[in-house]
């Protein structure tokens, strides 16, 4: 019997080789972590790769699992909605705008993880599906994801963000705020796929 086609998507394969270099580069220890993760003075003082590098960076193993773990899981239910390429490129302006907001609207000194993206990705999935489909579970994860960005924002990050919960509060919004809104924009070919179907 052959495997489900959702395990062999573009989607899948590439969220898993992200996975690969992100627990890989935890597993490297705490030297790698501070060489790569977003710092507010670092970044003013030239060492422009962090706004890159601290999205693949994490606290430690356990916490790149976690966020790798999620990446694949909207791979597997999300995959379908935009191309690859349109998946990079939602990556890639919410890594941008949320490197703007730690720099231009917050006083976070340090920031590593890819919740922030997966936040991003996340958003701009559901939007896409609500306003293409009108797809029921999407509406759920919506209203849930709605829920915990303000809950954050009013209460103090969710019980199990550890050490990090101050910054996740801000990265999270500014990647669901992204998201959201390219989660606007169109696609040329919408998939036949709900969310509703895979779950």
């Amino acid at each position: 019997m052959s495997p489900p086609v959702v395990y062999r998507s573009p989607a899948v394969v590439a969220a898993l080789a992200i996975g690969v270099v992100a627990v890989t580069l935890a597993l490297l220890g705490e030297p790698v972590r501070e060489a790569l993760q977003w710092s507010r003075s670092a970044v003013h003082h030239g060492e422009w790769w962090r706004l890159v590098t601290a999205h693949m960076t994490h606290l430690d193993a356990a916490h790149a699992l976690i966020n790798s773990s999620v990446l694949c899981l909207l791979a597997a239910l999300f995959g379908h909605v935009f191309s690859v390429a349109r998946h990079a490129i939602h990556a890639a302006i919410g890594i941008l705008m949320i490197d703007v907001g730690l720099t231009w609207l917050g006083d976070l000194e340090w920031y590593a993880g890819l919740s922030g993206v997966l936040h991003a990705l996340a958003a701009a999935t559901v939007v896409r599906l609500i306003v293409d489909r009108h797809d029921r579970v999407a509406w759920g994860i919506a209203i849930f994801g709605l829920c915990k960005i303000i809950y954050e924002n009013t209460t103090g990050a969710l019980p199990f963000s550890g050490d990090e919960a101050r910054v996740v509060t801000d990265v999270h919004l500014f990647g669901v705020l992204t998201g959201m809104v390219l989660g606007l924009f169109p696609v040329r070919k919408r998939s036949k796929a709900l969310v509703s179907d895979c779950v």
